[in-house]
């Protein structure tokens, strides 16, 4: 994976700035969460994120984030932990650059 997409991935929930994520999404993107429960295909997952960190924006509310490894893929997931205390995994899928898949669960 592209150390550079999960550091913009990271930054994005720090800043809440959804265009550091939306720039990597390939057009064949997909979105599942534990929470959400449509997929989201590359647009409607746009529009959710930045309307969820708009929200989070405007109530002043933290997210803490971290880069830590997916010993199941070997590769780099974030961590994140929810305002209301939950911490959750947000894994990607790199192909030819681009992030075709995003899946948020509990483990």
């Amino acid at each position: 994976m592209d150390d550079v997409i999960i550091q913009d991935f990271a930054f994005a929930w720090k800043a809440l700035n959804a265009e550091f994520i939306i720039k990597h999404l390939a057009d064949e993107f997909k979105y599942d969460s534990q929470w959400v429960y449509d997929s989201l295909d590359k647009d409607a997952y746009a529009d959710y994120l930045r309307g969820k960190f708009s929200y989070l924006k405007s109530q002043g509310i933290y997210v803490p984030v971290e880069i830590v490894p997916d010993y199941r893929c070997g590769t780099q997931m974030l961590k994140i932990i929810d305002p209301d205390g939950t911490i959750c995994y947000y894994r990607i899928e790199v192909k030819d650059g681009k992030v075709i898949k995003g899946d948020i669960c509990m483990f």
